[in-house]
């Protein structure tokens, strides 16, 4: 990833942890509501801010489709998978008296 596509999404992972406004961010639909596609040019970065005090960046990549067609299936299955594992992760532990 470039550069300064790393520095824009830097910055807009920043104004997510401090629930600003941004721009370039559209919702990321099968891991829950709170998941989200950041854009920069041909790029993106999938994250969740789910979880209490975290924005947790799941996948980035090259958008390699044209205009207007959807994201590879392997793109969309890695970012399930890593949500899941996630989850599973920051899940509260159960405690029995």
């Amino acid at each position: 990833m470039p550069a300064g596509v790393q520095r824009q999404f830097d910055t807009k992972l920043r104004y997510l942890a401090n629930d600003a406004p941004v721009s370039g961010v559209a919702s990321w639909q099968g891991i829950g509501p709170a998941g989200k596609e950041l854009k920069s040019g041909g790029y993106r970065l999938v994250v969740t801010t789910e979880f209490p005090g975290a924005v947790d960046v799941l996948h980035g990549f090259k958008k390699d489709s044209g205009r207007g067609r959807r994201t590879r299936g392997q793109h969309v299955d890695t970012v399930t998978r890593r949500y899941r594992q996630l989850s599973m992760e920051r899940a509260p532990v159960e405690r029995h008296h």
